[in-house]
């Protein structure tokens, strides 16, 4: 696995869409708490206000953590054999390999200083506990908030009950300008204000206010539930009514409903206070996982109970109810709903009897929503479909769960999964959609054209993952069943697939051989993306065996195809074959015009075994230019993204033969420790640093990284403290040359031995030494 570059303040909290109220003692226990302890989980009923603290928290200590706070929703995911992949798409991690994905993403943290808030994890909790754990082994430095209905169960945990909102004790009626001190009393005034802009807290409303925030127990969602109700009731009203439901709940006092009933209470009145058709629509829209867009909810809502033209209307109507929170991702508007009512729709549909109806509806439409991408896909519009890909993963996972879980629904499956081809390989998913597919075609053994793609889908992830043993049994079998069913399209990509297995294992003259007959067959198909595809692979294995001439002009006439049409994601490949090309010609200086080509279009799409290549090629041209320092860096900075990715160079040996000539030059040609401590700057880069490096942006083409990233990841007082014992200060003469404590240089010292992986201060001051030459260090001021 590697990550997509982030700026300083990493992470993704997301933007408050209402105030937060109150908890100011809860934040400062949980934040304690995130100091003593690596696990915290904060617990309590659904509707207690978990998440929003969570996310308080998370976002006032966030800066404590240089790699970011993360915010992992765990709400939606539905197979805890994903959980791992979720953590890891959720923090940018891409994953060519074939290890296990909690294996990958452990070892991805154990250098990171980071928090993760892991929300919801009730419905997952062996699963969530076994992941922190592994996690909080391999990563000394990263901290988990996690949010759920029981504690995860973990050693070490330490277990934080999120209370109720304060409010004033049972019959007690304060002054109305001291009310607000009360947190309950000030929520519902905030949300009554949202609903009713003119509303205020009266000597009247008072005492009413002060009955729904104890009918409700302090509930923060019951209580926003109950605000909504003041565009049609009065305060009193609205009081009447919820003792009214109570007490037919409990057969006389309110105060006999646990806290877990009370909202559900407070729901199923909300519920029953909806028309028809948006209870229809409710229990509906709860199918989607991850949110929805319009399109989607007229696909799964409409039917005899809710026609397409009052579809709008009643989305609209629980929008203004608060059962939907509608918000704008990417220039488009896009609802969800909190997991709290989202559980109780589902609760009404499968009482209805219409879960696999729905089902049915919402796996047609991303079916069809992901054939459409398949077919658009080669094209100007991929950085478009990728996006919206991401948006709807959740969806997707939600519509292969069903269609394993119904019966006759398998085939269906095997035609999403298989044309969201592009999607496994594109965003690193490699894991997850050799997952999906394995157990659908293990379901679903009838020979088909949607099986033949499945079969050919999943070997070629097998091969990106390096494991041809798995691959050849599955384009055999894809071979045998194109042959019979006369699918053309399959045969051309089973015909590729057995030319890559072979390239894999460096037998390349097969591997010409058989990747030139996918070629034709894919040109006889009419099928460019299978084109370009074996064309990549047809290159880059004719240019290692010394046919340059031919293997540049078919480059070309691949990437006229691309230009032709705006295919952007396959051309940062084909353009990086050139550079191939162009090195094994004996033409560094072409090698490296094309690698920085191939690293521009790389970045679009955050391609990151592109981008490794790329960075790879550069640092054997730098090499070749005798710019040693800057070879060993970008050397480095490579290391780091095959090293998580799981796929170096993609296994092929001549490729490795080209990185161990260059890595033996460097070093030779370097002092190992100026060659050790460039080396660990480049593998310290983020991603985007190490691509803004490789292209010399903002640098001079100096060998100094981003301009945030000072030498050897070291701090600003680490720099000050090592040019000092280069310039020969003994600790005690640095405490009292900077004022500061004796120890406190003894640690700084520490720290920066560490980072570098010196044993010595001599060693430190040599490589202080190597830096100033280099001109990215100043000198210890005097």
């Amino acid at each position: 696995m590697t990550a997509t570059g982030r700026p300083r303040d990493a992470g993704n909290l997301p933007a408050e869409l209402t105030s937060f109220v109150g908890r100011r003692r809860e934040m400062t226990d949980v934040t304690r708490l995130l100091t003593e302890a690596r696990l915290v989980t904060l617990t309590g009923v659904g509707g207690a206000g978990k998440t929003r603290l969570s996310l308080q928290v998370a976002g006032k200590i966030r800066h404590d953590f240089p790699e970011g706070a993360w915010l992992v929703e765990l709400a939606p995911l539905e197979d805890d054999g994903l959980l791992a992949q979720t953590v890891a798409q959720t923090l940018g991690l891409h994953d060519w390999g074939a290890r296990p994905p909690a294996s990958a993403l452990a070892d991805h943290l154990a250098d990171k200083r980071m928090l993760l808030v892991l929300d919801n994890c009730e419905h997952l909790r062996n699963a969530c506990a076994e992941l922190a754990g592994v996690v909080l082994r391999s990563a000394p430095q990263v901290r988990i908030l996690a949010t759920s209905r029981q504690p995860l169960g973990l050693t070490g945990e330490h277990i934080y009950q999120v209370p109720t909102l304060s409010r004033p004790g049972s019959g007690q009626v304060p002054p109305v300008d001291s009310l607000i001190q009360y947190e309950a009393v000030n929520l519902f005034v905030a949300r009554a204000k949202a609903v009713q802009p003119d509303f205020a807290l009266t000597e009247e409303d008072a005492e009413p206010v002060l009955k729904v925030c104890d009918q409700l127990d302090g509930l923060p969602l019951a209580i926003e539930l109950a605000a909504v109700r003041l565009r049609a009731l009065s305060i009193a009203e609205i009081a009447d009514r919820i003792e009214d439901r109570f007490r037919l709940l409990t057969g006389g006092s309110p105060e006999a409903l646990p806290r877990h009933q009370t909202l559900r209470a407070l729901i199923d009145w909300s519920f029953e206070l909806c028309s028809d058709e948006e209870r229809a629509l409710w229990a509906r829209l709860s199918v989607f996982s991850g949110g929805f867009d319009l399109a989607a909810a007229e696909a799964v809502g409409t039917d005899d109970e809710v026609d397409p033209h009052a579809l709008l209307d009643a989305l609209s109507a629980l929008v203004d109810k608060s059962i939907v929170i509608a918000g704008e991702e990417h220039g488009h508007v896009r609802y969800r709903m909190l997991e709290t009512i989202r559980e109780y729709g589902r609760d009404r549909l499968r009482e209805a009897g219409l879960a696999r109806e729905v089902g049915d509806r919402h796996r047609g439409h991303f079916l069809q929503q992901a054939v459409q991408a398949a077919a658009g896909w080669f094209g100007p519009d991929q950085e478009n479909l990728l996006l919206r890909a991401r948006q709807e993963h959740g969806n997707v996972r939600t519509a292969l769960d069903h269609c394993l879980a119904e019966r006759g629904r398998a085939e269906s499956g095997l035609e999403m999964a298989a044309a969201l081809w592009f999607v496994w390989l594109a965003t690193g998913l490699t894991s997850e959609g050799r997952r999906w597919l394995e157990r659908l075609l293990d379901v679903e053994k009838a020979p088909s054209r949607a099986r033949n793609q499945a079969l050919w889908t999943c070997a070629y992830l097998c091969i990106i993952q390096q494991d041809v043993a798995a691959a050849e049994p599955l384009i055999t079998e894809c071979q045998r069943q194109a042959s019979e069913l006369d699918d053309r399209v399959a045969l051309a990509w089973a015909t590729q697939l057995s030319g890559m297995a072979a390239m894999s294992t460096g037998s390349l003259s097969t591997a010409r051989s058989r990747l030139e007959s996918g070629l034709v067959r894919h040109e006889r198909c009419s099928n460019p993306v299978g084109v370009l595809d074996a064309t990549f692979y047809l290159v880059a294995v004719s240019a290692l065996l010394g046919h340059a001439s031919r293997s540049a002009q078919m480059c070309e006439e691949a990437l006229a195809l691309c230009d032709e049409h705006g295919e952007r994601w396959l051309k940062s490949y084909l353009l990086w074959d050139m550079g191939l090309v162009a090195w094994e010609h004996g033409d560094g200086a072409s090698a490296a015009v094309s690698a920085r080509d191939a690293l521009q279009q790389a970045r679009v799409f955050n391609e990151q075994m592109v981008i490794a290549f790329c960075i790879e090629t550069l640092a054997w041209t730098a090499h070749a230019d005798l710019k040693h320092r800057r070879a060993a860096r970008l050397l480095g900075c490579a290391d780091e993204i095959w090293r998580h990715v799981g796929a170096p160079l993609f296994g092929i040996r001549d490729l490795i033969r080209h990185h161990e000539r260059c890595l033996d030059g460097v070093r030779r040609t370097l002092r190992e420790e100026s060659f050790e401590a460039e080396f660990r700057s480049g593998a310290r880069l983020r991603l985007d640093q190490a691509v803004a490096f490789a292209l010399e942006e903002g640098t001079g083409g100096a060998v100094s990284p981003a301009a945030d990233t000072p030498p050897g990841g070291l701090t600003p007082r680490e720099l000050e403290i090592a040019g000092l014992i280069a310039d020969g200060l003994s600790n005690k003469a640095i405490a009292a040359k900077l004022v500061i404590s004796h120890r406190t240089v003894e640690v700084h010292v520490d720290h920066i031995r560490s980072k570098l992986g010196f044993s010595s201060r001599a060693q430190v001051a040599a490589w202080v030494t190597e830096v100033r030459a280099a001109r990215v260090m100043p000198v210890a001021r005097t």
